[in-house]
């Protein structure tokens, strides 16, 4: 082991002819290059879905306002915060990326709503208001109903007039004539439909702009906001050209004024039903009467007939009691 020996003659080196063909790749550089792929696919696909949590924060102006977080759930806990992800909760999102790469990258909606899409009702609460969310509440749709009135009296009165609550509507309390157009719009926002219920009895005070200037205002307010159907109930003709005009003038010239400004934003998206007198009313409301010979119509027509131009079904105008009876027979 002490004796040195003395060096091996090195062996030349084997020198490739440049016009020398390449060799095929191995099994391990297959190997390789797919692992590579599919770790970038999982960091593709985890950054996807980091990019979209932020996506389910939504913070209103309006006086009703839903945080929603997107969080991860690890050990039976969740993790609320999404900026700050142990590496436990990174370790259970790649163990779900084979199944999530099956999908689209793209952000998630700021708000996924369960059944069929969202109509808001602007007076859902009143008599034909609380006819109409109940329809559609049955047919599946998300109804946020929008008064003056707070969440709780709006409940209170839909269930003295239907005598019962609607589950799933959620009551907004916002004045519609004392709000701003952005308001008013963020309410609206991702709607199917817009359904003004809002109006002033005849005779009582600010009768005119308290039909007219707030519908126009609920009009523009849901153009603006890209709903793409608007609703509105106004008054029948027959009525705003009988002798009533002279003593209600400012009523009819309201409604006449709600009538163009929808018109005007919607055109033939609108839908203008005009009933004339409509049987039964909120419990402890006083309405003055209808006139004699004027047969009223049922709330359950008129709210049918609603709920139709809210769905895109009827559109235009439908003008007195017998044009709506005829509708829904």
């Amino acid at each position: 082991a002490f004796l040195r020996h003395p060096p091996r003659p090195r062996s030349r080196p084997i020198q490739k002819s440049k016009q020398s063909t390449p060799s095929c790749p191995s099994i391990h550089d297959f190997q390789t290059s797919t692992m590579k792929a599919i770790v970038q696919t999982y960091v593709l696909a985890a950054t996807a879905i980091f990019s979209s949590c932020s996506a389910f924060s939504i913070h209103s102006r309006t006086a009703v306002r839903s945080d929603v977080s997107c969080h991860v759930k690890h050990d039976g806990h969740d993790d609320y915060d999404a900026r700050h992800l142990s590496r436990r909760s990174a370790i259970s999102i790649f163990s779900l990326l084979p199944m999530s790469i099956l999908v689209s990258s793209n952000p998630l909606p700021a708000k996924a709503e369960s059944g069929k899409g969202k109509v808001v009702v602007l007076g859902g609460a009143g008599w034909i208001g609380a006819h109409v969310s109940s329809n559609l509440e049955k047919q599946g749709y998300q109804v946020v109903s929008i008064s003056r009135s707070t969440s709780e009296v709006q409940t209170e009165r839909t269930k003295s007039i239907l005598g019962t609550t609607i589950p799933g509507v959620e009551y907004v309390s916002l004045d519609a004539s004392a709000a701003s157009i952005e308001d008013l719009a963020s309410t609206m926002k991702d709607s199917l439909a817009v359904i003004s219920c809002v109006g002033i009895a005849p005779g009582s005070p600010n009768q005119k702009d308290g039909n007219g200037l707030v519908n126009s205002r609920i009009a523009k307010a849901a153009k603006s906001a890209g709903v793409p159907k608007f609703v509105y109930i106004g008054v029948a003709s027959s009525l705003a050209n009988s002798p009533a005009k002279f003593l209600l003038g400012d009523y009819f010239k309201g409604k006449d004024e709600a009538e163009k400004s929808v018109v005007q934003e919607f055109g033939e998206e609108a839908l203008i039903i005009k009933p004339a007198i409509v049987a039964g009313g909120t419990p402890g409301e006083i309405r003055p009467p209808g006139p004699p010979g004027v047969k009223p119509v049922g709330v359950e027509a008129i709210a049918k007939v609603v709920v139709a131009g809210a769905l895109g079904e009827l559109k235009g105008k439908i003008d007195g009691n017998d044009a709506i009876v005829a509708v829904v027979s």
